[in-house]
């Protein structure tokens, strides 16, 4: 299947380097970036609703680390539609048989596929499931995200059912607090100007 990123973007990413990789991942470009931007893109025209998780969910809500992959949450519904479209949005199967695993053909980045009521960590039955993405996204850069508190308590919980497997999830959760108390702190210590007419009855 033909490239559907440019011709001088391919080649980019066939010469790069890991201290490239680095840098252009924290300035929100290079492959992981370009494949999430392009497919939410896809899904948007496709009409198929979803929600940004795992480490791209992490660094868009303020805690600055890298991720190798991008992770979407999926309505049952619309991981069926999505099926259908793997060509629309250049995906293919990351191995024969892979329904949930894929590869991002024009970066080769994986990405992968949660479907709503799945549960974090061990995968079998737990507390608390995947959530519908319509209940539970905001919009960030354009595109859509999974909440932070509800971020915050899948992580927890695939963290407690798997503590030993699971350590990054914990220090996610670490991070992403603190990084909100700072941001709330710094709304404190610099509250907004508010006009006289905010205040008109």
């Amino acid at each position: 299947m033909a490239s559907i990123l440019p011709k001088t973007l391919t080649q980019n990413l066939k010469s790069r380097s890991p201290f490239r990789d680095l840098s252009m991942f924290l300035n929100k470009d290079g492959p992981v970036w370009l494949t999430i931007k392009s497919l939410t893109n896809g899904l948007g025209d496709q009409k198929v609703n979803y929600a940004i998780i795992g480490g791209l969910a992490v660094y868009a809500h303020g805690y600055k680390r890298t991720t190798h992959d991008c992770d979407i949450l999926l309505s049952r519904a619309d991981y069926e539609k999505f099926m259908t479209k793997l060509a629309n949005l250049g995906l293919k199967p990351k191995f024969q048989g892979a329904r949930k695993k894929f590869i991002f053909t024009s970066t080769e980045i994986s990405v992968d596929v949660v479907i709503e009521g799945e549960y974090p960590g061990a995968g079998s039955i737990g507390p608390i499931s995947f959530p519908n993405p319509k209940v539970c996204q905001e919009n960030i850069d354009d595109m859509k995200v999974i909440s932070l508190p509800k971020l915050i308590d899948l992580k927890l919980t695939s963290y407690k059912r798997l503590p030993t497997a699971r350590l990054k999830d914990c220090s996610d959760v670490v991070e992403l607090i603190k990084n909100a108390e700072h941001g709330e702190e710094e709304l404190n210590e610099n509250p907004k100007f508010e006009s006289p007419q905010q205040h008109e009855t």
